[in-house]
Formats: structure tokens, C-alpha cells, sequence
């Protein structure tokens, strides 16, 4: 696969609460290399309707076993070359939502985001994965607009 542009996006999620419709059991997960890019979850952007959805991937999460109702640090990574100009719209305050199938199963609020690479080299993934385990040098706020 030829590699091309996309973006890491860091966003603080909320997970939706079990009782509220959310999942009925923990998101497995965390940092480490055997569980990045293991959680592929769909996206609605900010622009879009409710129930239209994107790939995104996640890199990591800031915890393991993260239970309904919880707040994580995620990155994410958007993959779909042809969704790519929805997420260039997508900027630091936004809420995405985090779609498993057609139901919300968690909100991101966008806290950052920075060019990247798909499929993403491994000199790029502990530059991003810092972020999550609080490194405050976590990447610079990227404007997508430009």
C-alpha cells in the first residue's frame, strides 16, 4: 500500500454510558503497540447529518479497560482518502461522534490535530502515542483550514 497524507486528531472521549445506550462492556486498549490501530470505530463530523459515518482507526487510548460513562485521552487517524476534505473542516472544540455500527457509542472533542502518514510509520506513531500517555509535548495545534 503506497503510503499517503492524512491527519492524527487527539480528542478527549467521552464514552457513552451503558445505561444511556452506550456499550455493555469495557474498550479493550490502551498504548502499547499490541493495541494500536485494534479499535476501528466509525465517525460523524461535525457538518454531517446524524448516522453519516467515516473510518478513523485508533491509534491509542490513555487507558486500558475503559468503561462506559469514562473520559480517555484517543488519537485517531482518518483513512478514506475521499473523506479526507471533511475532516480538513474539523477543528480544535469540535465533537465528533464515535459511531459502532449506527449507534453512538462516544463523543471526542477535538483538543488537537497534526498532518500524518496512512499507513502510519512507527517514528509517527510514539510521536502521537506521547500525547496520550500525558506527555504535555504532546504535538502543536495543526489548522486544518490551510
Amino acid at each position: 500500500m503506497e503510503a499517503v497524507g492524512t491527519f492524527a486528531i487527539g480528542v478527549d472521549l467521552r464514552l457513552v454510558s451503558t445505561a444511556d445506550g452506550g456499550r455493555a462492556t469495557p474498550l479493550r486498549g490502551g498504548s502499547a503497540p499490541e493495541h494500536r490501530f485494534t479499535y476501528r470505530p466509525n465517525w460523524g463530523l461535525p457538518a454531517w447529518g446524524d448516522g453519516e459515518q467515516t473510518a478513523g482507526p485508533v491509534l491509542g487510548f490513555s487507558a486500558v479497560d475503559i468503561q462506559p460513562g469514562d473520559t480517555v485521552r484517543a488519537v485517531l487517524v482518518p483513512t478514506i482518502p475521499d473523506h479526507l476534505a471533511g475532516w480538513r473542516a474539523v477543528a480544535p472544540g469540535d465533537v465528533l461522534r464515535m459511531y459502532e455500527g449506527p449507534r453512538i457509542c462516544g463523543f471526542g472533542t477535538v483538543a488537537w490535530a497534526e498532518p500524518a502518514t496512512w499507513p502510519m510509520p512507527p517514528a509517527e506513531r510514539e510521536h502521537f502515542t506521547r500525547w496520550l500517555l500525558g506527555d504535555e509535548r504532546r504535538p502543536a495545534l495543526t489548522d486544518l483550514h490551510h
